[in-house]
C-alpha cells in the first residue's frame, strides 16, 4: 500500500502510518521552522484529532543514514509523560524523496519563552530547576533504552499547558542532525553541543557519544535559562565550537552558588567527569536547592556520623569527672 497520497484538486496530503490515515495542508503556515524540516498541523482522518506532521527536508531525507535511523525512531513506541509520543514515518518512496515524522500534537510554548513569563517571580529558579528535572527524567527514560537525543536546546523542550514538560524532536535527534548543518562540517547545534560531539574520526573511530553527551548540553541549557544567555555563543560558528572545546562555563550572579556547582560539574569537558545518568543530575539539583541545616541540624548530623567517638568521648568525660571528684574528697 502507497502510504503517502494526493488526490487531485485536494490540498491534502494523506499519510498512512502505523494502520491509518492522516493529512495534512502544505498550503498553510507550518507551525514551526528550523534546520531539518518544516512542522505542520496535521490531522487523524477517522475522527479529526490534531497531529504534528514534520517534513523534512530534502536535502536531509536523501541521505541514506537519515532515512534509516529516523525510520527506525518513529518505530519506537515510547510512552513518557515528558516526552512527545511519536505516531509513525511516511515516505513516498523506500530510498529517496521526502520524509515525514507523525507526532502527536502538543499545545504549548518553548520553555525559554515560558521562563520568560515569570522572570520577576520570587520563586524562578525553583520553576526552572522543576522544569529541568522533568527533562531529566525524559532523559533517563530513553537513555535506559539505547537513545541520546544529541540535540538537547531550549527549543526541544516545550511546556505545556503552563504546566507538563515535554523533550520534542527524539525522532531525528538520534542522528546527530536535528541541529545545523555547519560551515565547518559539524553537524548540531554549536551553542549546545559537548565537545566529543565536534571530535573528527580518527582512525575510523569516532569519540563516544552517550547520556553524558545529552547531560552536557542540558547544563548549558539549564545556564542560559537562569541568565538569559548562551553562555558558549560567539560571533562567528568556529569561534562558538572552539569554546565549547576549550572554555569552561563562567560564573554567573544569577545563579545560586550551590547550583552552579551542579552545572559545572555537569558541563565538564571530560565526559568522565561530568554526571554520568540524568537521575544523577536531577538528585544534585535537588540537592541544591535544599536550605542550609542549622547549626543544631549539623552537630546531630556529625554525632551521628561519628557514634563510637561520642560514645568514648562521653564515658571518658564521665571518668574525668569521677576521679575529679574523688580527688576533692
Amino acid at each position: 500500500m502507497q502510504t503517502v497520497v494526493q488526490r487531485p484538486n485536494d490540498p491534502y496530503i494523506y499519510l498512512y502510518a502505523m494502520g491509518e490515515w492522516y493529512c495534512y495542508n502544505p498550503q498553510e503556515p507550518p507551525l514551526g521552522s528550523g534546520a531539518m524540516g518544516d512542522v505542520y498541523c496535521g490531522y487523524r482522518c477517522k475522527n479529526g484529532e490534531m497531529i504534528a506532521v514534520k517534513k523534512v527536508k530534502d536535502a536531509f531525507a536523501n541521505n541514506k543514514m537519515i532515512r534509516e535511523r529516523a525510520r527506525q525512531e518513529a518505530s519506537l513506541a515510547f510512552r513518557h509523560p515528558n516526552l512527545v509520543e511519536m505516531v509513525g514515518y511516511c515516505e513516498y518512496a523506500r530510498e529517496s524523496g521526502p520524509i515525514f515524522i507523525l507526532s502527536h500534537y502538543v499545545q504549548g510554548e518553548d520553555i525559554d519563552k515560558y521562563v520568560k513569563r515569570f522572570a520577576g517571580s520570587p520563586n524562578r529558579v525553583e520553576k526552572i530547576c522543576s522544569a529541568i528535572c522533568a527533562v531529566l527524567d525524559a532523559l533517563d527514560y530513553v537513555h535506559s533504552r539505547g537513545v541520546i537525543h544529541r540535540d538537547i536546546k531550549p527549543s526541544n523542550i516545550m511546556v505545556e499547558n503552563g504546566s507538563n514538560v515535554r523533550l520534542m524532536d527524539l525522532g531525528i535527534a538520534r542522528v546527530n542532525a536535528a541541529g545545523k548543518f555547519s560551515s565547518t562540517g559539524f553537524i548540531g547545534t554549536p551553542e549546545y553541543a559537548a565537545p566529543e560531539q565536534m571530535i573528527p574520526e580518527q582512525n575510523g573511530q569516532t569519540a563516544p557519544i552517550n547520556a553524558t553527551t545529552d547531560i552536557y548540553a542540558l547544563g548549558i541549557t539549564f545556564y542560559e535559562l537562569l541568565t538569559d544567555r548562551n553562555p558558549m555563543s560567539c560571533d562567528t560558528e568556529t569561534a562558538t565550537l572552539t569554546k565549547q572545546m576549550k572554555e569552561p562555563l563562567p560564573g554567573d550572579a544569577k545563579i545560586p552558588c550551590k547550583l552552579m556547582q551542579v552545572i559545572w560539574k555537569a558541563t565538564e569537558k571530560e565526559q568522565s567527569k561530568r554526571y554520568q545518568r540524568a537521575l544523577d543530575f536531577k538528585n544534585a539539583i535537588l540537592a541544591a536547592l535544599m536550605p542550609e541545616p542549622s547549626l543544631f541540624e549539623r552537630v546531630s548530623d556529625w554525632m551521628q556520623e561519628h557514634v563510637l567517638m561520642v560514645v568514648f568521648a562521653a564515658i571518658a568525660l564521665a571518668l574525668l569527672v569521677f576521679i575529679i571528684l574523688i580527688l576533692l574528697i
